[in-house]
């Protein structure tokens, strides 16, 4: 089969695009020919057997897929919320459908007024679109759960288990050069937490140390909270790594802190098919991605993140 994937660009190397980058892998391995593209100008669609969305937030876009041959994918909950958070801004996670209301005040304070508007009137379209497509893949059914809220035929819905590959060889350059006791794996944006990890650090009774590998727009902030706590001996920003699982293959633990509705887990359950601890807040799809692999706590607790850490 020739196969057209559609991913939106991103500004940043994600969960998002990792998973794409898998998944086409694979149909190649299975023999298809793939064509990846980041717009549709210039596509003809009846050049493909088959079509794959990974990741398109513009309604107008999205319309223009021929429905009856395309398989969209739903990594995070920008299909349902027009914030793209599924939390406020009071930091509050959200289980409402998307729609008018109360979003229309939520929005405006993450994506500005204009935009914001845009996208609160597309969602009816958006879910339209969406429900026209042969079929919609998730990773977890938490997410399921959520587009079948959002008014979604859960007819249409598959839940597709995520492949862990194997690791990739160590990269002296970009591996770890010793063993690493606490680690944690992500973008550094709020929703992920780390500000409620290095809380729950200063907490701790143990002395132990947190080597960070990613970056993002807190960065600068959260090396700040670092010193402030206290911890500017024992925190290590190690910036982005391409290959994380060598950071992950020699961590004593790694701790997941996102407080937000984490669509599946994919650094949870990566670190858990190594065989390592992994330390991480009950919420979203996490629980999935663990399967039973990992010490959850409640979502937010800082006391109780610190108490996990210090038994682990």
């Amino acid at each position: 089969m020739t196969i057209l994937v559609y991913l939106e660009a991103a500004p940043v190397r994600g969960g998002i695009e990792i998973f794409a980058e898998r998944h086409v892998a694979r149909l190649r391995e299975t023999g298809h020919t793939v064509v990846i593209a980041s717009d549709l100008n210039g596509v003809d669609f009846n050049r493909y057997d088959a079509i794959v969305v990974h990741k398109c937030n513009d309604v107008a876009t999205l319309e223009k897929f021929p429905p009856e041959k395309t398989t969209f994918f739903v990594h995070d909950h920008e299909p349902m919320c027009p914030r793209g958070y599924a939390y406020t801004p009071l930091g509050r996670n959200c289980t409402r459908p998307g729609g008018l209301w109360p979003c229309i005040l939520c929005a405006p304070l993450c994506r500005g007024w204009k935009r914001a508007i845009r996208r609160v009137a597309d969602q009816s379209r958006r879910r339209r679109a969406m429900g026209r497509f042969a079929k919609i893949v998730v990773i977890s059914n938490f997410m399921k759960s959520r587009l079948v809220a959002n008014g979604l035929d859960p007819a249409r819905i598959e839940v597709r288990s995520v492949e862990i590959p194997d690791p990739p060889a160590l990269d002296d350059c970009e591996g770890p050069s010793g063993a690493i006791d606490l680690l944690y794996v992500g973008q550094l944006i709020r929703g992920k937490g780390v500000h409620l990890l290095l809380k729950a650090m200063a907490k701790m009774e143990r002395h132990r140390t947190l080597d960070i590998v990613g970056t993002g727009n807190m960065e600068a902030k959260l090396k700040t909270l670092a010193h402030k706590l206290g911890l500017g001996d024992r925190v290590f920003f190690r910036g982005f790594r391409r290959n994380p699982q060598e950071w992950m293959a020699k961590a004593e633990c790694v701790v997941v802190p996102s407080f937000w509705q984490e669509p599946y887990g994919l650094v949870a359950a990566e670190a858990a098919s190594l065989g390592r601890k992994v330390v991480a807040f009950a919420i979203g799809g996490i629980p999935e991605a663990c399967a039973g692999r990992a010490t959850l706590v409640e979502a937010g607790n800082i006391d109780a993140l610190a108490a996990a850490l210090d038994k682990i």
